[in-house]
């Protein structure tokens, strides 16, 4: 197939025959490695476009987040497609000539016993490309996505997805890479954040939201601790002497103590003798699944 350029390295330069069908397939590499590089060039610069269109979106829109997500994924896996796909052709291709043209290749081929080899020895690879695949196609989750893999205790946020493997990026800055055919299940959270809410029970409702408010003020507030400090959600009159208030917050996944312990012992801290009745009760706040619970229950239903 490049006979005619080993024939001309051979006749204009020094380089002898085999010399010069070594340079051809080392060619065949850089190639294949400056497209990887390229379409990686590429990826990089889509992104960084897509960045800068993403700060004009309202982040509060859920369908805007996942459509830039979906958008972000199917780069990654392009990107990754695109350098799988250059160096396997500079492979078959460097057998090919190696091994005197890709006809012969044919024939050592038809005997088979060299591919089954490189079979078994591909077996995990194929696994692995195959869930990948499955996974992108049914969507089971996004670049920019956290997720939960609970048969392997991991959690994380995906910075990359590829036909083989899956990049996590951990609260403490750890990057996790897995095997796509090491996944069989996920919990994915599509807001990225953990919604909760804090039940409180006070008996003065302007001491009451005086104290919510002080309290969450000195609360951090950033992409690792609260994603969203605490507050208030309703105030309910009981009685007189009786009120309830619900606090909402969001915090990172995994960072669920901030508000169950620190912040509800802050407030048994702060609070004055005899202002908390009840509480603080930290329970979660997902909307979405409350209306999925409810069309599942016949109770709900039905009452």
């Amino acid at each position: 197939m490049f006979d005619p350029l080993i024939n001309l390295l051979t006749d204009k330069t020094p380089v002898a025959s085999p010399w010069g069908r070594l340079l051809v397939v080392v060619s065949l590499f850089v190639a294949a490695w400056l497209l990887a590089r390229l379409s990686g060039l590429v990826a990089r610069r889509v992104l960084a476009w897509q960045d800068r269109h993403q700060r004009s979106f309202n982040l509060e829109e859920t369908g805007e987040i996942t459509n830039a997500k979906r958008r972000e994924t199917l780069v990654s896996f392009v990107r990754a497609s695109i350098a799988y796909a250059a160096f396997t052709t500079a492979a078959v291709l460097s057998i090919a000539q190696l091994l005197g043209g890709i006809d012969r290749l044919a024939a050592f081929a038809g005997a088979g016993f060299v591919l089954i080899v490189a079979g078994f020895a591909a077996q995990r690879l194929l696994t692995d490309v195959i869930a990948g695949l499955t996974m992108f196609l049914e969507r089971w989750y996004s670049v920019g996505d956290t997720i939960a893999i609970a048969a392997l205790d991991l959690q994380g946020v995906v910075e990359d997805v590829s036909l083989r493997h899956t990049k996590l990026r951990t609260l403490e800055g750890e990057a996790i890479h897995v095997h796509n055919s090491q996944i069989p299940a996920v919990r994915v959270l599509p807001r990225g954040a953990k919604e909760l809410a804090v039940e409180l029970f006070v008996t003065d409702r302007q001491r009451g939201e005086e104290l919510v408010a002080s309290v969450s003020s000195i609360l951090p507030e950033s992409s690792t601790t609260f994603v969203r400090r605490p507050w208030v959600e309703t105030i309910d009159a009981l009685s007189d002497t009786l009120i309830r208030i619900r606090l909402r917050a969001s915090v990172v996944p995994g960072r669920e103590w901030l508000l169950d312990s620190f912040y509800s012992d802050l407030l048994k801290e702060q609070a004055d003798d005899g202002l908390i009745a009840h509480g603080p009760v930290v329970v979660s706040a997902d909307e979405r699944a409350a209306r999925s619970f409810a069309r599942a229950s016949a109770l709900t239903r039905y009452t």
